[in-house]
Formats: C-alpha cells, sequence, structure tokens
C-alpha cells in the first residue's frame, strides 16, 4: 500500500499561497507550538505566577538583580524579587512605561501618564526625578548609545541627545544637540522609533529609515546610509535579533540587513509568510505592540495583547518559522533577570516555565495544521486507509479531505505515542488532496514528530 510521511514541519505558518498548493513543511495553522532545533513541532512553555504586585506601579525593568517597577507614590514591594521607584509625577497618574535603561549606575525612565503626556525621568540623587531641560523631547522613542541618551524630537523631525555622560543636561553647546533626520528623509519626515545596529544609530519614519553613525563627538556624527520603503509607526517593536533589527511595520514584520558583498542596507520581508495575520491584527484600532527577543528561546516575540506573534530563529540548525500564541492574559510588560523571562499583566508577574504546559494552571491549546497534498498525483482520486503518528504525549488528530470546505475533517481521533509498532490507525476518507490537523488540549508536554498516511489510487492515471 502506498504512504507518504511528514517529518519536517521547519517553515512554520506560511499564508503566501494557498492551501492546496503550499509546501508540505508550510503550516497553515501553528498556535501555541514552535519548531524545535531539531525540527520537531513542540508545544509552548506555559507560565506560572511569580507574584501579585502591591497596586498602583507600573512596568518591569531588570537590573541590579531585580525586577523594578514605578509608582507616583513610595511603594513597598512584599515579594524581594521586586524593587519599587517612585517617581516625581506632580500628582500625575501613570499609565504606561515606554522606555528604561541604566545610564551612569542610574535609572533613565521614559512615563506617559493618564492625560496622555510623556516625561523623562532620571533616578540619581537629584532632589526631583524629572529630567526639566527644554530641550529634552519629552517623547516616547529613546535609547542610550555612545553615552547620551538619544530621543525623537517634539515634532519628530529632528533626534535629539543629551550631553556625554549627563543625562538630565540636553543643551550644552558643543555636546549636546540634535541630528536633523527630517531633512535627510526620503519620504515621512517624522521620526516614529530608534533601534542600534551593528553600533550605529537607527532612526525610523512610517516608509524609510536612516543609520547614523553617533559618537560622543557631535562633530563626528555621520549620516551613513538610508533605507527607503521601509519603516515602523510602533517605537516598542524594535528589537535585534541574530545580528539584524527587527521591527513591526505598517504591513507586516520586517529587517534591515547588510547585504552580503555590497556592504549596502536593504530591507528584507522576514514577516511575510503571516502579513494577512498580522494585518488583521492591526486592524484593531487598540493594539498596543511590543517586542522582545529574548536569548533562552532564541525567539523574536511581538506581543498585541494576549496575542503573541513568535519567530523562531536559528541559523545553525536553519529554521526561520512563525508561529502564533494564544496567553490566558495581555501582556503589558516583558522584563529577563537571571536568564529568566518574566512578563506582567496589570499587578500579575508571570514566569516562562518550560515545565509548566499551563498558563498558572489554565490549559491551552495546540493546534497544528498542514496544507492540502496531492502526494504528487494532482487531480487523482485517493483512498485514505489509515494512518501512523510518531508523537511525545497525546493529541486528537484528523484529515482534511475538501480544501473548499474548511470543516471538511474527519472525527477526530484521540493518539498517544508512537504507533507504528502497533499497526495503522484505521481512518478512512475520499478525495484528491488531504490536509492534517493535530490538536493537543491537556496540561502535558506534547511534540509532533511525524505523520503517516496510507491510501490507495482509485483513478489510473
Amino acid at each position: 500500500m502506498p504512504s507518504i510521511s511528514f517529518s519536517r514541519f521547519d517553515l512554520g505558518v506560511d499564508l503566501r499561497k494557498g492551501a492546496s498548493v503550499s509546501d508540505a513543511n508550510r503550516l497553515r495553522q501553528m498556535k501555541n507550538a514552535y519548531v524545535t532545533t531539531g525540527l520537531a513541532t513542540a508545544k509552548r512553555p506555559g507560565f506560572r505566577k511569580v507574584a501579585d504586585l502591591e497596586p498602583g506601579t507600573k512596568g518591569l525593568f531588570s537590573a541590579n538583580g531585580k525586577l523594578n517597577t514605578f509608582a507616583a507614590s513610595n511603594i513597598t514591594h512584599a515579594n524581594s524579587l521586586f524593587q519599587s521607584h517612585k517617581l516625581d509625577t506632580d500628582g500625575k497618574t501613570l499609565k504606561d512605561i515606554w522606555y528604561a535603561d541604566i545610564f551612569n549606575g542610574y535609572l533613565y525612565v521614559v512615563a506617559e501618564y493618564t492625560d496622555g503626556t510623556i516625561q523623562h525621568h532620571y533616578l540619581d540623587s537629584s532632589d526631583n526625578t524629572k529630567v526639566t531641560d527644554s530641550n529634552c523631547p519629552q517623547t516616547k522613542a529613546c535609547v542610550k548609545m555612545q553615552s547620551k541618551m538619544f530621543a525623537v524630537g517634539k515634532d519628530g523631525d529632528t533626534v535629539r541627545y543629551s550631553k556625554t555622560g549627563d543625562a538630565r543636561n540636553w543643551t550644552e553647546s558643543d555636546d549636546a544637540g540634535f541630528l536633523p533626520t527630517g531633512l535627510n528623509a526620503r519620504g515621512d519626515k517624522t521620526a516614529n522609533a530608534l533601534g542600534i545596529y551593528k553600533k550605529n544609530l537607527v532612526v525610523f519614519a512610517k516608509d524609510n529609515a536612516q543609520i547614523w553613525t553617533v559618537d560622543p563627538d557631535p562633530t563626528a556624527m555621520v549620516l551613513e546610509d538610508l533605507v527607503e520603503n521601509v519603516g515602523t509607526s510602533y517605537p516598542r517593536t524594535v528589537a535585534n535579533v541574530g545580528g539584524d533589527i527587527y521591527f513591526l511595520g505598517d504591513y507586516g514584520f520586517r529587517s534591515i540587513t547588510t547585504l552580503q558583498y555590497t556592504n549596502n542596507l536593504a530591507d528584507v520581508d522576514v514577516g511575510s509568510p503571516i502579513d494577512s495575520l498580522v494585518r488583521q491584527a492591526l486592524s484593531d484600532p487598540n493594539v498596543n505592540p511590543r517586542s522582545f527577543y529574548f536569548y533562552g528561546t532564541g525567539q523574536y516575540v511581538c506581543a498585541m495583547g494576549n496575542h503573541l506573534f513568535v519567530y523562531s530563529f536559528s541559523r545553525t540548525a536553519k529554521i526561520a518559522a512563525w508561529s502564533e500564541y494564544f496567553l490566558a492574559f495581555p501582556i503589558e510588560a516583558v522584563a529577563e533577570n537571571n536568564q529568566r523571562l518574566y512578563v506582567r499583566s496589570g499587578d500579575s508577574v508571570y514566569q516562562l516555565d518550560d515545565e509548566v504546559k499551563t498558563d498558572n494552571g489554565q490549559q491551552y491549546e495546540m493546534l497544528v495544521e498542514l496544507p492540502y497534498m496531492d502526494f504528487k498525483k494532482p487531480g487523482i482520486l485517493k483512498h485514505i486507509r489509515g494512518m501512523d503518528v510518531v508523537f511525545d504525549g497525546s493529541a486528537y488528530v484528523s484529515i482534511g479531505y475538501n480544501a473548499n470546505d474548511p470543516d471538511a475533517f474527519t472525527p477526530e481521533l484521540l493518539v498517544s505515542g508512537n504507533t507504528r509498532p502497533g499497526g495503522l490507525i484505521p481512518v478512512e476518507c475520499i478525495g484528491t488532496e488531504f490536509s492534517v490537523r493535530v490538536r493537543n488540549y491537556d496540561a502535558k508536554p506534547f511534540q509532533l514528530n511525524g505523520i503517516t498516511l496510507y491510501y490507495e489510487l482509485l483513478d489510473t492515471i
């Protein structure tokens, strides 16, 4: 009896082609799962709650061995892993923390208030945490480079920078100043985000990016390159991944990389396999995406509430795969401390835990769906007689037999482990092309290693 096996799922979700013409290792759905370095598909790690923080704080930033939060008043966390810092807000209520970093041993923080205003704070030994220099733009997009703080100008047509070694001084002549980004833009002149690429400053507008060489000496700062027709409106989605810089544009995830041999910069449509999914998510006017790269898993992650787009990346294993995670809670802040990943949702903080397969006790569904495959015999009627699976764990399996009907799947069968030694599992359906859907819903680990379908040809060629 003819058979066909599928054991590579290394390209993750790819919706650029129709379900009937896509390759077998380009999945239609991959929810709460990721591609392992062995090119199998595994259920994602879960989250366990580590603390319910005292009300009144915002943000989460790792520094000095602590997870730091920020408040408009003095708050002491009962959990010693956390440390709260008071910001002088003049009675305003904190809404969000857009940026935090260590500058000269002290925290530099960009805070948003509920009235929509933005304020930079520097938590040194001064009487007031606010950065009050009139030339500090008080904007969301901020980055530390070359012993200076850089921030998008108030009108977005410049990027201002502070005095070398002094985060409070944005006026010092011959030291503090600005980059004329609007003057050099080829397209939208409004800078939205800042990033770091190969020791250079990247200034993103909506449809272009500028690469600047920056230096403690302002006279040494120079525009290095321009990348047209690519940019971002989302300042918290910029992250460094494997030597490249990734970000969320208006149409999907993109990266800027150096073209080999020519040493020119160009945009790469790294997110094109899931552009349709991303555009649908961005249609929500309240979406507030934030991204991070977690070295522990080698993944670039963009969180839009409780919906996460996850890019598993490994040059060694030749993995570049997108998947989707759906959490039991929205993500509002992320921090990595002592090689552990923590996320904040409201006043609750959770830790990513490889040993846990629930979100704080709540089960989640893992779902993998292959495209429709004609077994290299298009248009020929086939009779599926059975299948074998190689699982670590248990899952429900069903076979799709009509690409024009998303509900045309056989009844689910609960299957466990490696079924090959016991003979094929009887599953019968007739069609010209077939999909396979694997669904796990329990609190245990699961890994999909391979599937074999057994069939007979009903038509002659």
